[in-house]
C-alpha cells in the first residue's frame, strides 16, 4: 500500500526535471479571490513515504520483524529505524523533503500574485496572502527540523539548513542553504507579519485563521527553546481557539464497550483540529500485512510502563499483537502493542491538544507551577478519569511525558527528542534512544538528529551536500 500510493503520487511530485518545477495543474493562470484561496487548501495535506517516525524511542522489533520490514517496506524504512547516516537509496523518494517543497511554488504564487486578484475587498486578499505566507512558513519549519540541526543559539548561524525558496519561478534555481539561524528568522518574520491579517474565524480545517496562525508561531518559538515568547503566543492561540468553539475531545465519553476509542475521522466532528497537516490514518507500524500476518514494529514494553497508568484511554489506542485487544485498561507485560490505525492520525500541524500542552510546559518552565497544573489536570480529565487527573512533582517533567502519552506511536515523540536532547531534566529518555534489529543494537547519536539531504535530491543539487 505504501509504495502503491506513492507511485500514485510521482506523477504530481516528478513530472518536472527538479523539484522546484512542482507546479499544481489547473491552477496555472489565476485570477480570482476564490482560485488564490483554491491553491491553499486544493493542496493535499499527506506526508507520504516518509521515515522519520521510525527513528522515535517507543518503537521495537525482533530479527523476524526486522527481516519482514526489510522486505515488505523498504530499506529506508530499516535504515531510519537503525539510526543510519545513508538513509534512501539513489532512486528513492524522500517524504519529508519533497511532500513540503511541492508547496512552495503554489504559496509563492499567492504571495507574489493575490493582492491584484480581480475580486474581494483589500481586507480579503491580505487575510488570503496572510495564510500563504504562513502556509510557506510553516512548510520550510517542517523540512528545517527534518533537514537541520536542532536549534541552538549558540551554534545555529554555523549549523547548516535548508534552501529558502520564496520566488514562484520554475526557471531560478539558484537557491543556497542557508544557517539553522538564517531559517528560523525568516519564518519567525514571516508568521509575526502575517498573523494580523488572517481571517478571524476557520472556513476549512486545512484553512489557517488567526488562533491556527498564533498556535503555529508559538510551536516554531517552543521548538527553538524560547519558551519565554512561545507562552504568550501560545496563550493567545488557546484563549482565541477556545473563543471559536474549539474544544478538547473527551476521550472518556468515547471510550466503547470493546475498550477501543471512537474518535472522529471527519475534521468536521473533530473540534481539535486547528490545522490538519495529515489527513490520512496511518501509523506503518500498526500495519498487518497479507504475508506476515504480523505487526512489524511494537511500543516497547518499558515505555508503556514508565507513561501509561491503567485508567488512561489512551491506551486504548494500542492493540494488542496478536491477539488484537485494545491495552486498555491494562497492558499486559510481554504482549506486544503498536497502534490502532483505525483511531489514530499523524498530525505534524497544529491541533487544539498540542497547543495546550506546549502552553503548560511553558507555564512550568516560567515557574507558575499552580496555572500549569491546573491546565494539565483539565487535559488530564478529557483523557482519563478525574480522579487521576491531578498531577504534581516537577511540571515541566510532567507537562512533556504528558505530551508523549499523547503521541505515543504517531512518530511525533522524534521531534521531541531532538528539542529535549541536551535539556538535563530529560536526560533519562536516552536511556530508550536505543535500537535492535534482533541481532546488533543501535544506539541514537547528536549527528543522526539531522537527516542527510536524500541523494535524489543531491543529484539535482550536489552543492547542498554536508560532506
Amino acid at each position: 500500500m505504501r509504495k502503491f500510493l506513492t507511485i500514485l503520487l510521482l506523477p504530481t511530485l516528478f513530472s518536472c526535471t527538479r523539484y522546484l518545477d512542482v507546479k499544481p495543474r489547473g491552477y496555472d493562470i489565476p485570477g480570482t479571490l476564490e482560485q488564490y484561496s483554491g491553491m491553499i487548501y486544493g493542496q493535499e495535506y499527506m506526508l507520504m513515504d516518509e521515515v522519520f517516525e521510525y527513528m522515535s524511542f517507543e518503537f521495537t522489533t525482533d530479527a523476524d520483524g526486522y527481516g519482514n520490514a526489510y522486505a515488505n517496506m523498504g530499506s529506508d524504512i530499516c535504515n531510519a529505524y537503525c539510526w543510519k547516516k545513508d538513509i534512501f537509496l539513489p532512486d528513492e523518494n524522500c517524504g519529508e523533503w519533497n511532500y513540503p517543497a511541492s508547496f512552495l511554488y503554489p504559496m509563492n504564487v499567492v504571495i507574489a500574485e493575490v493582492m491584484g486578484a480581480s475580486n474581494g475587498t483589500e481586507a480579503e486578499r491580505k487575510a488570503v496572502l496572510a495564510e500563504a505566507r504562513m502556509v510557506r512558513a510553516w512548510m520550510l519549519f517542517t523540512m528545517a527540523q527534518f533537514f537541520g540541526m536542532p536549534y541552538n543559539e549558540a551554534t545555529a548561524a554555523s549549523d547548516p539548513c535548508i534552501p529558502l525558496i520564496t520566488t514562484a519561478s520554475t526557471l531560478e534555481t539558484d537557491y543556497p542553504r542557508k544557517s539553522v539561524a538564517q531559517v528560523y528568522e525568516f519564518i519567525l518574520n514571516e508568521m509575526r507579519e502575517a498573523i494580523p491579517d488572517l481571517a478571524d474565524e476557520s472556513e476549512h480545517f486545512k484553512r489557517v485563521f488567526k488562533p491556527t496562525g498564533e498556535a503555529m508561531l508559538g510551536k516554531v518559538l517552543w521548538m527553538m527553546g524560547n519558551y519565554k515568547e512561545a507562552e504568550s503566543v501560545l496563550a493567545s492561540a488557546w484563549e482565541d481557539a477556545l473563543g471559536s468553539g474549539c474544544a478538547l475531545l473527551d476521550y472518556n465519553t468515547r471510550l466503547k464497550d470493546d475498550k477501543t476509542l471512537d474518535l472522529p475521522t471527519d475534521w468536521v466532528q473533530n473540534s481539535e483540529y486547528l490545522f490538519l497537516f495529515s489527513s490520512m490514518a496511518r501509523l506503518w507500524p500498526a500495519v498487518y500485512t497479507t504475508y506476515y500476518n504480523s505487526i512489524i514494529f511494537s511500543i516497547k514494553d518499558e515505555v508503556l510502563a514508565h507513561y501509561f497508568s491503567p485508567g488512561d484511554t489512551r491506551l486504548a489506542q494500542l492493540t494488542g499483537i496478536p491477539s488484537g485487544a485494545s491495552a486498555y485498561p491494562s497492558a499486559v507485560p510481554g504482549q506486544r502493542y503498536a497502534a490502532n490505525t483505525s483511531s489514530m492520525l499523524t498530525n505534524i500541524g497544529i491541533g487544539l491538544a498540542d497547543v495546550c500542552l506546549m502552553y503548560a510546559e511553558c507555564l512550568a518552565r516560567s515557574g507558575k507551577d499552580s496555572e500549569a497544573a491546573a491546565l494539565l489536570e483539565e487535559f488530564r480529565k478529557h483523557r482519563m478519569d478525574s480522579a487521576d487527573a491531578p498531577v504534581s512533582g516537577d511540571l515541566v517533567v510532567a507537562a512533556v511525558e504528558e505530551r508523549m502519552r499523547e503521541y505515543i506511536g504517531f512518530g511525533n515523540t522524534w521531534l521531541d527528542m531532538r528539542r529535549l536532547w541536551d535539556d538535563p531534566a530529560f536526560q533519562y529518555m536516552k536511556d530508550w534512544y536505543t535500537h535492535t534489529d534482533g541481532s546488533n543494537e543501535y544506539t541514537l547519536t547528536k549527528e543522526r538528529l539531522v537527516m542527510e539531504i536524500p541523494p535524489k535530491i543531491l543529484s539535482w543539487h550536489p552543492e547542498y551536500s554536508n560532506n
